[in-house]
């Protein structure tokens, strides 16, 4: 706490304001603007997609087209929330690590390393390994990322569940998710 104090009548001596950059704090602005660019991405290739003329309004431009349009506003209206300036108190030097914390003004990068890590394995393994194994990975990675302490447990779950979305998908929607390992079993 003294060296706190220190720093602060040093900064005070010598004319420095303190006040962190606009950049503490608000490592949400980079969830907000990326999940804007998938939206609009979503959107460019929706209006790409090859459709014959005789389809109707509910065809398969339009779910997408709705998704994309949903993803736009809420990545730019997350990217609004955080960058206006009463958001949070941003985290400054001379504000001690344990009040950042306290505040949640502080960014906490590993959850979200970790989940896009996994969203990039998925989308490695989904061709060679198959839904269920790339998707029981995905569920249990961002479980994992998320802090379950509960490991085999929510792997056995993950299991479960991309087994039941492999099913769902094929049994009752008739489309074949990549089986890739599996495919023999399957």
């Amino acid at each position: 706490m003294t060296t706190f104090v220190q720093r602060t009548a040093s900064r005070q001596r010598d004319g420095e304001s303190g006040s962190g950059s606009f950049w503490a704090g608000r490592s949400e602005l980079f969830v907000g603007v990326l999940v804007g660019a998938i939206g609009g991405f979503l959107l460019l290739r929706t209006a790409m997609m090859a459709v014959p003329s005789s389809v109707s309004f509910l065809g398969p431009r339009f779910f997408p087209a709705v998704i994309g349009a949903l993803l736009v506003v809420l990545g730019v209206s997350l990217a609004v929330r955080v960058a206006l300036p009463g958001h949070r108190p941003a985290v400054t030097d001379e504000q001690p690590a344990a009040a950042a914390e306290a505040t949640g003004a502080g960014s906490d990068w590993k959850p979200l390393l970790l989940t896009a890590g996994t969203l990039v394995a998925h989308l490695a393994l989904l061709r060679t390994a198959g839904w269920i194994v790339a998707g029981a990975l995905l569920f249990w990675g961002v479980s994992c990322a998320l802090g379950s302490k509960h490991k085999l447990r929510d792997l056995g779950i993950s299991v479960i569940v991309s087994s039941a979305v492999q099913l769902a998908f094929s049994a009752g929607l008739g489309l074949s998710l990549p089986s890739g390992l599996l495919l023999e079993v399957l």
